[in-house]
């Protein structure tokens, strides 16, 4: 019916549906995702592999270096990390101890406990890569005219060299011995080169990167660049002093290393298992269009 003039109309009997709408949890932040490298201050080339490795993964995680050494990863402690990579070299062997999960990287060989994974450099390989490195240069022909330098006659590289007189691969000229040597190396090759001229001599070997470097020097001194130097080894940074003269150097590939510890610690840092492994020599060659 038609409401009546003054009258009040009756209220909806309809409740009102009130709607509490919950506030969204804050989601709690993601842990920071790093990884310590413990003992590569003085191995550019190795923590360039591991930082590429780490930017080639895309997962974000940081590569923090830690300065002392590996006597730092006695203050593990203090340290906002997850999971470490130690890189070895010279005489270190004993790791201090640690609660974080670690990598090691043996540069030189070193035996590690099977407790801790770990990439170990094998040179034993080095001496023949190197020799036939030599042996099969051109124009080098055989049997291959070659002074060898060795720390001693009773070196495996020494031994490898002596197969190769004997079996005619190898024209031995003259050999250094640093064990017997009476004067360095450096006057030994002053009187020792100037009698063979040009043509007469087609290349030195050396075992060691120390004696390489000599041994090119020399030569560079002399204005000798008609022999070729060989290295077995790639200390004293012989590797990277390849040239005309010192045209190649077996050694560890320390990128390569960085690579493959850094692929080992990324499991180690998910919870996962790492693998040990052995890591080969390879051979740095000179080329006139690098």
């Amino acid at each position: 019916s038609a409401c009546t003039e003054g009258s009040v109309p009756a209220p909806d009997a309809t409740p009102v549906q009130i709607q509490t709408v919950a506030a969204s949890p804050t989601p709690a932040p993601t842990p920071a995702r790093i990884i310590a490298v413990f003992g590569a201050e003085d191995a550019e080339a190795f923590l360039a592999g591991v930082r590429s490795a780490a930017e080639a993964d895309g997962s974000g995680v940081e590569i923090r270096p830690v300065n002392g050494g590996i006597s730092a990863l006695s203050d593990d402690s203090a340290l906002d990390v997850s999971a470490a990579i130690v890189f070895l070299s010279g005489e270190q062997a004993a790791l201090p101890k640690t609660a974080l999960p670690i990598y090691v990287f043996a540069a030189d060989g070193q035996t590690v406990s099977a407790d801790n994974p770990h990439l170990t450099y094998n040179a034993a390989a080095a001496p023949k890569l190197a020799l036939d490195s030599a042996l099969s240069y051109p124009p080098h022909l055989a049997p291959v005219r070659m002074i060898g330098l060795f720390s001693s006659p009773n070196s495996p590289a020494y031994l490898l060299w002596s197969d190769g007189k004997a079996n005619g691969t190898i024209f031995a000229k003259q050999e250094f011995f640093g064990d017997t040597a009476e004067v360095s190396l450096a006057d030994w090759l002053n009187e020792t080169l100037p009698p063979y001229y040009p043509g007469m001599l087609d290349a030195i070997y050396a075992e060691s990167g120390a004696l390489a470097v000599s041994a090119a020097e020399s030569l560079a001194s002399l204005g000798r660049d008609d022999i070729e130097v060989f290295s077995a080894s790639s200390d004293a940074d012989a590797a990277t002093k390849i040239s005309p003269i010192l045209v190649c150097a077996v050694g560890e590939n320390l990128a390569d290393a960085g690579t493959r510890c850094y692929g080992e610690a990324l499991k180690l840092l998910s919870g996962n298992a790492a693998q040990s492994g052995e890591l080969s020599p390879e051979a740095f060659l000179y080329s006139k269009n690098p």
